[in-house]
């Protein structure tokens, strides 16, 4: 048959009806009719202007032409597939595949196929909707919300949307990181099951979300199998079409209230340390001047002494008589006593002195693990049968491991510091009559600019309200007679103002305590 014929054929069928063609012609999407060839019998105008071809180019030829290189090599065969079988596959169903324009272009669009059977023709009809615009939209949604959980997974803070039942309907990674788990996983399940110590904050959760108004509390305290952790709760209320929500913030401030309390027990240091030079000094002069009196009082009483025994003839009196007058009435015990007392308040205007100095002239590298060898060896001789520990009968445990241990410090300084924190922990265990078996452990650990030396006992530990007194000044939970407060004052005093270190505690009653201590590496300096 001629081409020209079976061409104007095809005009008059699909023309011969105005209202068809009128209808055909201004439909928003593309329509092409095919044979059960494959070959093209309509192209409609939506048609040209979407593939880019005239109608009178197309007509006739394969509809293979229009289609991706995927879809392509397949069309035949899904054609005789289904004249044979009946078996739909796209016939009667739409679908998302690619077109290709003239030009070789791919482009997304949405096929929709229905078999056709009027008169002398059997073919079938698509329906196409150019999906370019939509897939941009979509992929542009698809990037905005790719970046905003790229900005919301860059946040330390944890991150947790909650529906108004409290079930986790988003999640950032710090908060699947905190539990351990993908990101996927956490969604739909319960809030508190997931952070179990937000369980008692549940209330003030709910009432954020449904009264519309932010919630938060700061330094919420946390037990954890590594000591107290404190964390910062905020709870934002959120509203959408699918009901009540909220935004679970949490951030752990451990460091940052750590931080706190050192600045705290540093202001107070200073406060007292402005103030010890002077005090010192102030109180020295009258010491001294009782001391001398005690010396002088015994030295006079003394038969030994001709002056003395010249004196008591001349007044007529008995000395030897005397002498065994206070003796029997105590009074050389007073005398012993008001020596000791003296003695002991001159000890702590000594360490007052030291806690007000600020000299860094004996600096010099150091072993930090030499010095703790020092330190063991010389607390190895302490024992004291009133207070009722021997370190001796301490086990000591040394946990190391680093590369560099050389600090740069004043070594006798490091060793008070060191030495009063074994004894403390001495003197801890002692006073814990459950504790059979004493131990100290020491750990020795890098860090970026620092060596942190841990000194961990296990004995009856402390409350929050002794922890955060610890390093004042005066401070002491020994009996009268037993502490002057001042040992870990200086202590602290050394290490952060002299050594521009750290050092902190951690304890928990009934479960022992650990003091960290870190000086900077020696390469810092």
């Amino acid at each position: 048959m001629d081409t020209s014929v079976n061409q104007a054929q095809r005009v008059r069928f699909w023309s011969a009806d105005p209202r068809v063609r009128e209808i055909v012609n201004n439909v928003a999407d593309a329509v092409i009719a095919i044979d059960i060839h494959g070959n093209i019998e309509m192209f409609n105008p939506v048609a040209e202007r979407l593939f880019g071809y005239p109608a009178e180019e197309v007509m006739g030829r394969n509809i293979k032409l229009l289609a991706a290189p995927a879809y392509s090599r397949h069309h035949d065969e899904y054609i005789a597939r289904y004249l044979e079988t009946e078996e739909p596959h796209i016939i009667g169903s739409g679908r998302e595949v690619e077109g290709r324009r003239k030009d070789g272009t791919v482009f997304p669009i949405y096929l929709s196929v229905g078999e056709v059977k009027v008169a002398e023709f059997h073919g079938f009809i698509g329906i196409i909707h150019d999906l370019t615009v939509q897939k941009e939209a979509e992929k542009a949604l698809r990037n905005a919300r790719a970046s905003l959980q790229d900005i919301i997974d860059s946040m330390p803070s944890i991150l947790v949307g909650v529906d108004e039942q409290g079930i986790i309907t988003h999640w950032n990674r710090s908060a699947a990181a905190e539990r351990n788990m993908d990101i996927r996983e956490g969604i739909g399940q319960p809030l508190v099951k997931l952070f179990p110590f937000l369980e008692r904050q549940l209330g003030d959760i709910s009432s954020a979300i449904r009264e519309r108004h932010p919630v938060r509390k700061e330094r919420l305290p946390l037990q954890s199998g590594s000591g107290t952790r404190f964390i910062d709760l905020v709870v934002y209320p959120l509203s959408s079409a699918d009901g009540l929500g909220g935004v679970v913030r949490i951030d752990d401030v451990t460091e940052r209230v750590r931080i706190e309390e050192m600045m705290i027990q540093t202001e107070k240091m200073m406060s007292v340390g402005g103030l010890a030079a002077g005090m010192a000094h102030e109180i020295n002069n009258p010491l001294g001047i009782i001391a001398q009196s005690c010396q002088n009082l015994v030295r006079r009483l003394s038969d030994e002494i001709p002056k003395n025994r010249e004196v008591a003839d001349n007044l007529g009196l008995d000395l030897d008589t005397m002498r065994r007058y206070m003796t029997e009435r105590g009074l050389f015990q007073f005398i012993a006593g008001m020596q000791e007392a003296t003695e002991r308040a001159g000890r702590i205007v000594t360490e007052m002195l030291a806690y007000s100095r600020r000299s860094t002239s004996s600096f010099v590298p150091t072993s930090l693990c030499e010095l703790v060898e020092t330190v063991l060896h010389l607390a190895s001789h302490d024992y004291d049968v009133k207070k009722n520990y021997d370190f001796r009968r301490i086990s000591i445990e040394r946990d190391y491991d680093i590369r560099s241990d050389v600090i740069f410090c004043e070594a006798m300084a490091i060793e008070q510091v060191l030495l009063n924190l074994l004894k403390n922990a001495a003197q801890a265990m002692a006073g814990n009559p459950q504790q059979t078996a004493p131990a100290i452990t020491l750990r020795l650990r890098e860090e970026e600019q620092w060596l942190r030396l841990e000194v961990i006992d296990n004995g009856p530990g402390m409350s929050a309200e002794v922890r955060h007194r610890l390093f004042e000044p005066f401070f002491t939970t020994k009996p009268v007679g037993m502490g002057t407060g001042l040992g870990l004052a200086v202590a602290y005093f050394i290490v952060t103002e002299q050594h521009h270190g750290r050092l902190e505690v951690d304890s928990i009653p009934g479960k022992g305590s650990k003091f960290t201590l870190r000086l900077p590496r020696h390469e810092e300096h």
